[in-house]
């Protein structure tokens, strides 16, 4: 699981709905697609809008999304080292 159970950071109920429906670790969500997605929408909007105020405020969103993800990242960093650990595991 991305989070533990004792330590949950605010995107915790977020985060298992999605492991349920995708089937995927949070981890590589945030690490990879997150990253991939951000910088395609940024260079879309840059090449079709020739409008300074729109360019900006996706920029804005752009950010938002990558702090959202640092969170994430700040999240999974924090917790302790054995929490991935299989249990049963030989």
């Amino acid at each position: 699981m991305a989070t533990s159970n004792d330590r949950p950071h605010a995107f915790h109920g977020f985060d298992e709905s999605v492991e349920r429906a995708v089937g995927a670790d949070m981890r590589l969500l945030y690490g990879m697609l997150m990253r991939i997605l951000m910088i395609c929408g940024l260079i879309v909007v840059l090449a079709l809008s020739p409008t300074v105020w729109l360019v900006a405020f996706i920029i804005v969103l752009e950010l938002g999304a990558l702090a959202v993800v640092g969170y994430g990242l700040a999240g999974m960093l924090g917790e302790p080292a054995g929490d991935d650990a299989d249990e049963n595991a030989p």
